[in-house]
């Protein structure tokens, strides 16, 4: 994983009983956090989720998440499993951050820094609702851990263990798991040759036993091929060309990224780090050119991005600390304070729709008012509040 990587993984010190404790609170208080903020099912494609486990399709349009669906349906209520799945998912995640996050930062940075992951507002929604997002929290970082211990101690198992965490995590959102790849990749690379082709051997298998039945169950659905929904869903530049469109949506990806991260974001930018940047740079070049969708896509780069922020040695714990506190703060005042507002002037309204769009509909608001505005929603804004009170309230939720 380079020299640099390397060198930060030498000082990571064994875990003593404090942090065991830290660890064990944060799983508790992130899955706690996660199962009172959440609601019934009603955002993305939840509802398609349980009709496929009901009618025991399990796939939905491609790439299916076959495993996702197939999972849930194996208890009793699946949309209880898919909630708890979530709930895990969240709460696996920091853990698994604040293990990454030790070997590269002092203690009470990796600390803070894991509470950062696990209250950045558009993730804590994806722990809410039912769809897969979450579960981009939990396998890459989870992939990203073996991989250093990997390097720490180059043992076969720790290198299969980082392929079975990835391809696991492709398996439960293929459209989002597979942006890690590059990073696995790199990792094989680097490591013996006689570990890289047993780990990437256990890795295909793996694969296999999701991707066979996912393909076959995909037969009978309409769009069942990537490209075909590829087709249909995809807006960036390179596919639906240079327009104002295709421009506009790269908010989707800026606007949340900016919101979560401000006061990190010279951290993150002057940070090098080879193997970081891989893991960001070919999945966001995706999302901003071919497939730009909702930000809670980006849950595949929450960790690195928090990483680069706190490796850099330039700038002292102490201001790490508070510019991480600050951060924190940030996303717990959003999630929880932000409420759409009614004005009457037009473009002020369209303005606050635009946010609400991008950022605001990730917030406690809307799990409890489930509030998902739509695009056909943001182009048809009434131009004043007289107006929208004469069309009547049936197409939005009610207003706080």
């Amino acid at each position: 994983m380079g020299t640099r990587v390397q060198n930060l993984c030498a000082f990571a010190r064994q875990a003593p009983k404090s942090a065991a404790r830290f660890g064990a609170w944060l799983f508790v208080a992130v899955f706690a956090a996660r199962a009172f903020t959440s609601s019934s099912l009603y955002f993305g494609d939840g509802p398609a989720h349980l009709t496929a486990i009901q009618a025991r399709t399990y796939v939905i349009q491609a790439p299916g998440y076959w495993l996702f669906a197939r999972t849930a349906s194996l208890f009793p209520d699946p949309e209880i499993a898919i909630s708890v799945m979530n709930w895990l998912f969240s709460a696996a995640g920091a853990i698994f951050f604040y293990l990454v996050a030790r070997k590269f930062a002092s203690e009470g940075v990796a600390r803070l820094s894991a509470l950062l992951y696990a209250v950045v507002f558009f993730g804590w929604f994806s722990g809410n609702v039912h769809s897969t997002h979450a579960s981009q929290l939990f396998f890459p970082i989870a992939s990203f851990f073996f991989i250093l211990k990997y390097q720490e101690e180059p043992r076969q198992k720790w290198l299969i263990w980082a392929g079975v965490a990835f391809v696991l995590g492709a398996g439960f959102r293929p459209s989002d798991g597979v942006f890690f790849s590059p990073v696995f990749l790199y990792a094989l690379i680097k490591a013996r040759r006689k570990d890289a082709i047993i780990a990437a051997t256990m890795a295909c298998v793996v694969g296999l036993a999701w991707l066979i039945p996912q393909q076959i169950a995909l037969r009978n659905v309409v769009n069942n091929s990537v490209r075909s929904q590829m087709m249909v869903a995809a807006s960036g530049p390179l596919v639906s060309g240079l327009s104002q469109y295709a421009l506009s949506n790269t908010l989707r990806y800026v606007l949340p990224l900016a919101l979560a991260f401000f006061p990190l974001i010279p951290l993150i930018f002057r940070a090098k780090s080879f193997p970081l940047w891989l893991w960001i740079v070919p999945g966001s070049a995706f999302f901003l050119l071919i497939f730009i969708s909702e930000a809670t896509y980006t849950n595949w780069m929450l960790a690195p991005l928090i990483l680069l922020a706190i490796i850099s040695p330039q700038v002292s714990d102490r201001r790490k600390m508070w510019l991480i506190a600050a951060c924190i703060c940030l996303n717990l005042l959003f999630y929880f304070a932000w409420r759409p507002i009614k004005l009457a002037n037009a473009r002020l309204q369209k303005a606050e729709y635009l946010v609400e769009a991008d950022v605001g509909k990730y917030t406690f608001y809307s799990v409890r008012n489930h509030r998902q505005l739509t695009l056909s929603e943001l182009l048809n804004v009434p131009p004043s509040h007289r107006q929208a009170n004469a069309h009547g309230a049936a197409a939005n939720p009610p207003w706080d």
